[in-house]
């Protein structure tokens, strides 16, 4: 069966996925090519999925047994409907679409090494064109958006879902504040001018790196990816401030504060998967199903509530796209004995199975 004839619509990526599928399955006819043509020059989306997916297929090959390939096939082979005849290329690439949640744009999980590229869904702003006077521009996504921005000096900052980002530029200081949310940011090198970041009561300050800071609430999690930061502690109402405690970071190393008095620990962690999120995926590794469904409520207007206490205490690793809360609860009824209930406002509801 060809893309354009199921019942049910496929996203670009599912869509791409079959093409390669029934390529790698034998040489295309020339009606199937013609096809295939017109469904590229459709829309500039189908073309950036079927090279998404070529380029996953080819990874998948080139690292077929590097332990996280690995683990995504088998967790893909495990959902498969039973009976089904085996998926390897293109097919088990779309298996971790569809099933998993893996994006092409997400291959960053797959090599485990930082991939700051833009993403094709991200939304390119430039702050220097948009704003009268970007020193002091705000700027802020909604729930499920990303954007990414160019800085007056030439910082790149991308705002993760639900965001609010203050720049703050002022001579001696290259200044954001991050009001709500989180935020990447790939800092251009100054040594004369420190870069700074202030949220929740913290200063981060960097001369030229990447790193990752999250804000809930009082809540400060900083990952670092690249270079060194230091991390202080100021006083509420004087920003920069004195600081009371102060921190430096390396690369590798994730620091969290859960309140503003709270002291700060740090710890290696990985931090490829702290900003999986600016590929579009979500990665976890055996945190509690409540936890899990907390994170991927942040990027969507329909989240998922869990019905039995115990059950939120069920144990979830995988990739995941944001975004698809639907997916996500299904996945999670194949792979723990759960049911979906979804009420007519779109309410999406984890219970037991009775």
């Amino acid at each position: 069966m060809s893309p354009f004839s199921r019942p049910n619509p496929q996203s670009p990526r599912e869509a791409a996925a079959d093409w390669l599928d029934r390529r790698e399955r034998g040489a295309l006819s020339a009606e199937e090519q013609t096809r295939l043509d017109q469904w590229l020059a459709a829309a500039a989306e189908n073309a950036a999925a079927y090279a998404e997916m070529e380029h996953l297929y080819a990874l998948t090959d080139e690292h077929a047994a590097d332990p996280v390939i690995l683990r995504l096939r088998q967790s893909a082979l495990r959902a498969r409907p039973i009976g089904a005849r085996p998926v390897w290329g293109a097919a088990a690439a779309a298996m971790l679409v569809a099933v998993i949640g893996v994006s092409g744009a997400g291959i960053a999980a797959l090599n485990r090494t930082p991939s700051l590229a833009p993403n094709p869904v991200t939304r390119i702003a430039e702050a220097l064109s948009a704003r009268a006077n970007p020193n002091s521009a705000v700027h802020r996504t909604g729930v499920g958006e990303r954007l990414t921005l160019t800085l007056p000096d030439g910082s790149v900052a991308t705002l993760n879902t639900d965001t609010i980002l203050k720049v703050a530029y002022v001579d001696g200081e290259r200044g954001v504040r991050l009001l709500r949310g989180q935020a990447l940011f790939e800092v251009a090198k100054n040594r004369r001018v420190p870069f700074r970041v202030y949220a929740g009561g913290r200063q981060i300050t960097a001369v030229g790196t990447v790193f990752d800071v999250r804000l809930d609430g009082e809540h400060v999690k900083v990952s670092l990816v690249e270079g060194v930061v230091k991390v202080a502690a100021v006083k509420a109402k004087a920003s920069p401030g004195k600081p009371l405690e102060q921190v430096q970071m390396t690369a590798g190393e994730v620091l969290d504060a859960p309140a503003a008095d709270a002291p700060m620990r740090v710890a290696s962690a990985d931090t490829e998967k702290a900003i999986s999120w600016r590929s579009g995926v979500v990665e976890f590794s055996g945190e509690p199903l409540a936890q899990a469904v907390a994170e991927i409520n942040r990027y969507t207007t329909q989240p998922i509530e869990i019905d039995d206490p115990d059950a939120a205490n069920f144990r979830v690793s995988g990739v995941f796209r944001t975004g698809e809360p639907q997916m996500f609860a299904r996945m999670m009824t194949q792979v723990f004995p759960l049911e979906v209930q979804q009420a007519p406002d779109g309410a999406i509801a984890l219970r037991k199975r009775g």
